[in-house]
């Protein structure tokens, strides 16, 4: 227990000193701890022409989300013209660079998802807010003095010459090409993890068949 002093015991504390949360045991390593990533902004706004950022106006623009010209997607999910005018997952950025190649002031909010289109809030986020009242001559049919007249009429013939520019710009084949190839990557994986199962299936079954009655 300890030495006698002057008639008294003295008592050393053996052990540890600090008391032992019973719950340690049961933590998680950091390491292994599963990190959700940060909400992004949803008010992030990319402005063209980039030298209007801080003086555009854009709380009239029109809006259109990469659902409206999507020919995965039905009518019923959102999508606003035939699908032979459309394009399979056209982007927000697709949107802007084929908004720039006309001429038409645009605002790209890459975080905004579309209500009626609930796999766009996750999968295919964004819209493109659009000025329609700065249109350019070529994208309305020159015998058609009246397009203007109807707002519908101008967004949808609108929508319909993006989603033909769509398939010719560079950055949206290139995006196209490795998704493609990343598929192909992923379903050859798979395909040989079938393989080394089955194999092992059959092989477990042939050693089973094998054995001999004693």
């Amino acid at each position: 227990m300890g030495k006698k002093s002057g008639g008294r015991v003295r008592v050393k504390q053996v052990g540890p000193k600090a008391p032992v949360n019973p719950l340690d045991a049961l933590s998680i390593p950091p390491e292994e701890m599963i990190t959700f990533p940060v909400k992004p902004d949803t008010n992030v706004s990319q402005i063209w022409p980039m030298n209007e950022t801080f003086t555009m106006d854009y709380k009239r623009f029109s809006c259109i989300y990469p659902t409206y010209m999507d020919s995965e997607k039905t009518v019923k999910q959102g999508r606003r013209i035939a699908a032979k005018d459309a394009v399979p997952n056209p982007t927000v950025i697709d949107i802007g660079q084929a908004l720039q190649i006309m001429g038409i002031r645009h605002v790209v909010q890459p975080y905004k998802g579309y209500s009626r289109d609930v796999e766009s809030q996750w999968d295919n986020l964004g819209r493109v807010l659009v000025d329609m009242e700065q249109p350019t001559p070529e994208i309305y049919d020159a015998d058609d003095d009246n397009i203007m007249d109807d707002a519908k009429k101008s967004k949808k013939k609108l929508l319909k010459e993006i989603a033909k520019l769509l398939p010719s710009l560079p950055s949206r084949i290139q995006r196209l090409e490795k998704e493609k190839k990343e598929l192909e990557e992923q379903q050859q994986k798979e395909a040989a993890g079938h393989k080394v199962a089955s194999q092992k299936t059959s092989s477990s079954a042939k050693k089973k068949k094998g054995k001999k009655r004693r």
